[in-house]
């Protein structure tokens, strides 16, 4: 195990603070045993902790600061059945989809550009591109924070969109590891779906580096209402206007963001917006 002493936060992301809040201890189990053994016993002394993944989609104020943190971005074995995928919590979805796909196994053919563990992707019930981790979630082992360890499936996530009860904190404890469903299809279907679903996000949506992910919203109230509706509108209008008139893609996308979140009286948002697949109002 690997554990630090007084770190900044800016040690474990990709944000780059000049000054910034501190880490107390930092822990880097690199097995499941490690981390299980880890978390129980600062369960057993009531100690508060945070736990990570690969940060990928964290942000870190400045001011956050952790007396313990446990990072979970080393907790990563798989072991492979014939009829499931057996992964700890800190495997990357990334690179498990990629040599799914390439051994011809369904489901993981739009989670290949995926960020994070597979932990967070069960916690926060994650998809892309028609394909989520807790499609595939046959069970996951989660231990309990007085030290048990439970076997879970997906029916006790209660998923709603991006959210789960661990999310919502109706469920506590740990995720260790997780056992996926493991069927396979026609290699080269397979194969194809994945590449074109790679070429529309590069297409589509900004490279891993300083992206935060997407930011949804399900608030019916704004969504709905008049000026939302108006907005959504004349930003629409002015799109395809611009698209007729021979504008780049790019170009057209971007006046309609600056419409939009003028009229809603955000112009200052536009810029930090990547596109209609990274914000839903």
């Amino acid at each position: 195990m690997i554990v630090k002493h007084d770190i900044p936060v800016y040690n474990i992301c990709w944000l780059n603070y000049a000054e910034g809040g501190k880490i107390g201890t930092f822990y880097e189990p690199e097995s499941k045993q490690e981390l299980e053994e880890l978390c129980r016993g600062l369960y057993k002394e009531g100690l508060e902790f945070d736990l990570i993944g690969h940060t990928s989609n964290i942000y870190f104020l400045p001011s956050y600061s952790v007396d313990v943190m446990v990072s979970t971005r080393k907790v990563r074995n798989v072991m492979l059945t014939d009829n499931y995928i057996i992964a700890d919590c800190g495997v990357s979805v990334k690179s498990l989809s990629k040599r799914m796909v390439e051994e011809g196994v369904k489901g993981f053919e739009g989670l290949i550009d995926l960020p994070g563990t597979v932990g967070a992707a069960v916690y926060g019930n994650a998809s892309c591109y028609s394909c989520s981790i807790n499609a595939l979630l046959e069970s996951f082992e989660l231990l309990m924070p007085n030290g048990k360890i439970v076997i879970k499936n997906v029916n006790d996530l209660k998923l709603s969109k991006r959210s789960s009860s661990l999310k919502r904190g109706e469920l506590k404890g740990i995720i260790l590891n997780v056992v996926l469903k493991k069927e396979y299809g026609n290699k080269d279907v397979i194969k194809e779906q994945s590449e074109k679903n790679h070429k529309t996000r590069l297409e589509t949506q900004p490279g891993p580096k300083d992206n935060l992910g997407s930011i949804y919203s399900d608030s019916k109230v704004r969504k709905f209402s008049i000026i939302c509706i108006i907005a959504n509108c004349l930003s629409k209008l002015l799109l395809y206007s611009l698209k007729i008139a021979g504008k780049s893609n790019s170009y057209a996308h971007k006046k309609r963001k600056e419409m939009y979140f003028g009229i809603m009286g955000s112009k200052d948002l536009a810029s930090y917006v990547y596109g209609w697949n990274r914000y839903i109002w």
